[in-house]
């Protein structure tokens, strides 16, 4: 009898903690909430994810976009500017951003030679760099493949990270990633798919469509661009 109660103690630990640990992490509907991100310089320390398999991203292969909700044009330019200015480096360079209009969203189109590291960076500190009545309500990228739809990728700040340091997202093949912001500096960033993630593309279109933007007229928008100085 003794031995039967060890038995089903034992097995009632071990669902325990594969509830806890082993489950796979569905995050299928954005949520996003303002004020979140930290760059580099004030973040914490915190154990960064390591696991998965590192995923090679060309810039050259995609137009890239960020799609923000509920905000102004002047509040972008002025979020992208000041991103610009964090380094403090007296070198800089002149890049093109696209702004279009599109019903309650702004949709940017990020200049072609803009690095991974600071693409996918842009997009966490446009959703609440500052307070701001006009920080948007949404803040996501999608990188548009120019040959392979299947290779099309959607983004935004995983709502459970505290440190708002990590992204989360989709492939529209179905896979899903994470990708660590601090460490994202390398030229083909680092995208990392893991399998404990789960990211439906359709499901976050779908939201998006239900706020009022269709992805499918991304291209046919009319972009005003602005010229935009950022140090290197």
């Amino acid at each position: 009898m003794k031995y039967i109660i060890i038995g089903v103690i034992a097995v009632v630990i071990i669902f325990i903690l594969f509830n806890q640990f082993g489950g796979k992490k569905e995050n299928n509907v954005i949520s996003q909430n303002t004020n979140s991100f930290e760059t580099k310089e004030n973040a914490p320390e915190q154990e960064k994810p390591t696991f998965g398999i590192l995923k090679k991203i060309k810039s050259e292969d995609y137009s890239r976009f960020i799609l923000t909700k509920s905000t102004t044009e002047s509040y972008i330019l002025k979020g992208i500017k000041e991103y610009g200015e964090l380094s403090g480096n007296e070198e800089y360079k002149i890049y093109n951003f696209g702004i279009a209009e599109y019903r309650d969203w702004k949709i940017i189109k990020v200049d072609q030679s803009i690095s991974f590291y600071v693409y996918h960076n842009l997009v966490g500190w446009l959703s609440g760099y500052e307070e701001n009545t006009a920080i948007p309500e949404l803040s996501i990228g999608f990188s548009k493949n120019k040959t392979d739809s299947q290779e099309d990728y959607l983004f935004f700040l995983d709502p459970e990270n505290e440190y708002g340091d990590t992204q989360i997202g989709t492939f529209r093949s179905g896979k899903s990633f994470s990708i660590y912001l601090p460490e994202a500096y390398e030229e083909f960033g680092n995208l990392t798919i893991r399998n404990e993630i789960q990211v439906s593309m359709k499901e976050n279109i779908d939201y998006i469509s239900e706020q009022g933007f269709n992805i499918l007229d991304i291209n046919s928008l009319e972009y005003t661009e602005h010229k935009i100085k950022m140090n290197e």
